[in-house]
């Protein structure tokens, strides 16, 4: 082992991985990654394993490897009930706010593509997880 291979950037993509870059990637789609998604990020790394190590790898992975890549590899980690775990994920994230921006929506469906799922088999997902993150009636 060389002197410089602990500041190698060559991270094995694991399940665990998959699911923490997914939603980086999600979560940078407009240019912007703020404390409240990197700690929400963290909350759900949390119950998976380190939190911090799950994103420092996940963050040194999505910058060697173009999305395309990235989600072919997981695509071929991943089993099928983990995709819609990922994908689950990235609706959360995607309707956090209250809105579904175009360039999130053609992130998602990008996703969707990759792992080789269907509209009508996620639709079942959006309608839930809409319905979760609606507060508006609960603002006064």
């Amino acid at each position: 082992m060389g002197f410089f291979d602990k500041f190698s950037s060559n991270t094995e993509l694991t399940p665990a991985i998959a699911l923490a870059t997914s939603m980086i990637y999600m979560m940078s789609v407009d240019g912007d990654v703020s404390n409240e998604e990197m700690n929400y990020l963290a909350v759900k790394l949390y119950t998976i394993g380190d939190a911090e190590e799950l994103i420092s790898l996940s963050q040194k992975y999505s910058k060697k490897q173009d999305l395309e890549s990235f989600q072919k590899e997981a695509n071929e980690k991943l089993d099928e009930d983990q995709k819609f775990t990922v994908l689950a994920n990235l609706i959360d994230i995607l309707l956090a706010d209250g809105s579904a921006e175009e360039e999130e929506q053609e992130l998602f469906f990008s996703f969707t593509e990759a792992f080789g799922i269907s509209e009508d088999d996620i639709q079942v997902y959006i309608d839930v997880l809409s319905v979760k993150n609606d507060l508006a009636s609960f603002v006064e």
